[in-house]
C-alpha cells in the first residue's frame, strides 16, 4: 500500500511537470562546495562534498534534480534527489524523491526514481519560514521554523520517526538548532563569490558541526 501511494504521489507530480514542461519560462544550474554534509541535524558521509544542483520553472511549476556526492569517494554521503514543487500563493508544496546511489551510480535496491518520497509544505508567517515534512514509506515527520536576527539566520527543527529511528533514533526531539550567516568575497567589479557558513547542534544526539561552503 505503502509503494502504491509512493508511486501514485510521484506519478501525479511528474504529471503536472510534464504537462507545463512545453512552456518552460526559467532555466538554472548550480552547484555548493561544503565542508561537509549536514541536513536536519545529521551527517551524511565524510569530507567535503559538491552538491549540483539543476531546475525548470513553468509559471508556478518548479522541478528540478539535486545531488550530493563526497569528493574524499567512499561508500557513504552519495545522494540523487528528483522534485517537483508549486507555488500556491501563501503555501508551497513539493514532491521529493531521495535516491542514495553507490560510488558507480548504480543502486543495490531501488533506483533513481524509486527512493525515499517525502511530501512536504513550507509557509512564511511574518518574519518566519515554516517547514513541515513527511515520508511517506518512514513514517517519519520534520518541522523546522527558520527566522532571522539582526544578519543571523535561525532554525529549530523537530524530528519524530515512525517504527525506525530516522531523525531521533526511533523517538522524537528537538535535532536541529543551526545558525547562519553567508556574505559575498569581491572577485572583480562584476563578480562575487557567495559563502556562508552554519553552526549546527543537534540536542538529541548532543552532536556538533561548524561547515564552511562556496556557491557558485
Amino acid at each position: 500500500m505503502k509503494n502504491l501511494l509512493q508511486k501514485m504521489i510521484l506519478a501525479t507530480a511528474a504529471f503536472f511537470f510534464m504537462f507545463n514542461i512545453q512552456t518552460v519560462k526559467s532555466q538554472d544550474f548550480g552547484a555548493d562546495v561544503v565542508s561537509s554534509y549536514v541536513w536536519r541535524g545529521t551527517q551524511f558521509g565524510t569530507g567535503p562534498h559538491i552538491q549540483p544542483w539543476m531546475e525548470l520553472g513553468s509559471g508556478a511549476i518548479t522541478g528540478g534534480i539535486w545531488g550530493s556526492f563526497p569528493t574524499t569517494g567512499g561508500d557513504g554521503g552519495h545522494e540523487l534527489d528528483l522534485w517537483v514543487s508549486a507555488d500556491l500563493g501563501p503555501l508551497a508544496l513539493t514532491v521529493t524523491n531521495y535516491s542514495f546511489p553507490g560510488v558507480d551510480g548504480t543502486y543495490s535496491s531501488g533506483g533513481v526514481f524509486d527512493g525515499d518520497l517525502e511530501v512536504s509544505g513550507s509557509a512564511s508567517l511574518g518574519p518566519v519560514d515554516l517547514t513541515v515534512g513527511y515520508f511517506t514509506d518512514l513514517e517519519a515527520l520534520y518541522i523546522e521554523a527558520g527566522f532571522p536576527i539582526g544578519p543571523v539566520g535561525i532554525a529549530v527543527g523537530y524530528g519524530s520517526d515512525g517504527d525506525g529511528a530516522f531523525y531521533a533514533g526511533g523517538d522524537s526531539g528537538l535535532v536541529n538548532l543551526s545558525f547562519s550567516g553567508g556574505k559575498d568575497i569581491k572577485i572583480t567589479d562584476d563578480y562575487a563569490l557567495p559563502v556562508f557558513g552554519s553552526f549546527i547542534y543537534n540536542p538529541d544526539a548532543e552532536s556538533a558541526f561548524l561547515v564552511f561552503g562556496i556557491s557558485f
